[in-house]
């Protein structure tokens, strides 16, 4: 009998529609929906009320920490600031000590939990002379008391240090810098002079590459004949190898091997100093190298260096076989000035003078002391991209020069011309430049002025510009009085005063 009734089901089922058997299944899933909603809508509720409870608690106690902070912090009266001895400032107009009390006064705010709204206030208190007067007539340009109240910490100290601190002190910091050269100095001395510096030179030495380099360079001969910058992983690791070397030399000197260093050569000494050695073998004599044609000790610097011309390795540009000659009148290779076609006419060579020309980049040869005495040439320290330089204005020059040294900063771009330029220096030889910075910046007092530059060896100063900038700019030399007169790109007119006797340069606009 149960057989048959299943049989009856299995055929009414097999009789269903899927529409009919869809509508059945959907109304069972339902029903069983409808009997588990109230249970599933209850477990819900009760999970998110715990989540809720538990973030409540959290806040709660969060809070109740930062009132229990709040109750722990020490508050700082202006007598418990005073207890901390804070540094007085007189109102001195020098960068290291404008620093240095900024320095010591957040110091003494950490020390004394001194609170942030107070730091104003409690600093400006100590003040003393010129910067108190500085302050008083600040806080009138504010609008008194009120205005002064809403003054942060930051904002003060972009007042302080722009009176305190001008641009104009922290440029010629930075020509020191660069110029630093040690003399008579011990190494912790010229050291702590160097660091003093190199504070406020920091877009100029932004590696540590380059800040052992400049360290290098700084040092005497007798020390960087013995330190290579480039086996150096920090500042620290060449400056305690060089208080090595000086403990080494000083031994040298009590066992009678050397003579100690003249602190004070007199100009006489440093004359006989930079004349050539007598011809022959005898002691002391340095031989011209044979790769850079300089007159020194030890292994030749451009030995593993290539060639600027052709790029090869066993000679410098001076002596490249490859370099060709370069015409000064129409700038075409493979001829100079005194054979251009240019210069012929009918066939027949037009009368040239008899006299010796100027040497075509002379200026870059002589020193700053012959330089004030020179009356065709001005000299002076000036920004070049941002960099401050020894620059000589030389109307013996007909294009400009920049110094390797100073071409090796990220500041500078260099570039390659179409054509190799041939240039003479002082004692007849020529050599080929492949190299060009085009469109840098020579900052003369509030007006900036673009002069491209040929990167070459040069001697103290590091940018020498000739005729080509000149001309440009309608310059007028008096040289009697060493003084340029030239117009800027705004159409002012700048008046260059070079040094003379002494006495620094000066410029002015109109």
């Amino acid at each position: 009998m149960t057989m048959e009734i299943n049989e009856d089901r299995e055929d009414n089922m097999m009789t269903l529609t899927s529409e009919e058997l869809s509508a059945k299944i959907s109304a069972e899933i339902g029903k069983a929906l409808e009997a588990s909603l109230p249970k599933f809508l209850e477990g819900l509720q009760t999970n998110l009320l715990e989540v809720v409870d538990k973030k409540v608690s959290e806040l709660k106690g969060e809070i109740n920490q930062e009132k229990d902070k709040d109750k722990g912090k020490k508050s700082c009266s202006y007598d418990k600031f005073m207890a901390c001895k804070p540094p007085f400032y007189n109102g001195e107009t020098d960068p290291a000590l404008c620093q240095g009390w900024i320095t010591d006064m957040e110091g003494v705010f950490t020390r004394s939990h001194c609170d942030p709204s107070d730091f104003v206030n409690y600093a400006t208190g100590l003040l003393k002379n010129q910067s108190k007067d500085w302050w008083t007539v600040l806080c009138e340009s504010k609008g008194g008391t009120e205005g002064i109240q809403k003054m942060t910490w930051e904002e003060f100290k972009t007042l302080f240090q722009k009176h305190h601190s001008p641009k104009a002190i922290i440029n010629k910091i930075k020509e020191e810098f660069m110029q630093l050269k040690q003399k008579g100095e011990t190494i912790d001395k010229i050291t702590s002079i160097f660091l003093d510096k190199l504070k406020f030179c920091g877009e100029l030495v932004q590696t540590k590459e380059v800040k052992i380099y400049h360290y290098h360079n700084m040092l005497h001969g007798d020390y960087r004949g013995f330190l290579n910058p480039s086996t150096f992983k920090s500042l620290a690791e060449i400056i305690d190898d060089a208080r090595e070397r000086e403990i080494e030399l000083n031994k040298q000197v009590e066992r009678g091997e050397r003579k100690t260093v003249d602190l004070n050569p007199s100009p006489t000494k440093k004359l006989k100093f930079t004349e050539s050695p007598k011809k022959g073998n005898g002691k002391g004599a340095l031989q011209g190298c044979k790769i850079c044609g300089k007159l020194h000790k030890g292994e030749c610097y451009f030995k593993n260096k290539p060639c600027i011309n052709c790029g090869k390795t066993g000679h410098g540009m001076a002596n490249c076989p490859s370099k060709m000659a370069l015409c000064y009148k129409c700038y075409k290779p493979g001829h100079k000035r005194v054979d251009c076609p240019e210069l012929m006419h009918g066939g027949e060579r037009t009368e040239v003078k008899t006299e010796i020309p100027k040497p075509r980049a002379r200026s870059f040869q002589i020193t700053v002391e012959e330089a004030k005495i020179e009356p065709n040439v001005v000299a002076g320290t000036f920004m070049i991209n941002s960099i401050p330089a020894r620059v000589l204005f030389d109307t013996g020059a007909n294009r400009s020069f920049i110094s390797h040294e100073l071409v090796r900063h990220s500041f500078f771009n260099v570039s390659r011309p179409p054509i190799p330029l041939e240039v003479e220096v002082a004692d007849n030889k020529s050599f080929l430049v492949s190299d060009i910075c085009l469109d840098c910046k020579i900052s003369i007092g509030d007006e900036e002025f673009s002069i491209d530059l040929i990167p070459m060896i040069m001697g103290e100063f590091k940018v020498v510009v000739g005729m080509d900038w000149l001309s440009h700019h309608h310059a007028n030399v008096i040289c009697n009085r060493k003084v340029i007169e030239l117009t800027s790109p705004s159409g002012k007119e700048v008046t260059i005063f070079g040094e003379k006797n002494c006495n620094p340069i000066l410029y002015y606009a109109q």
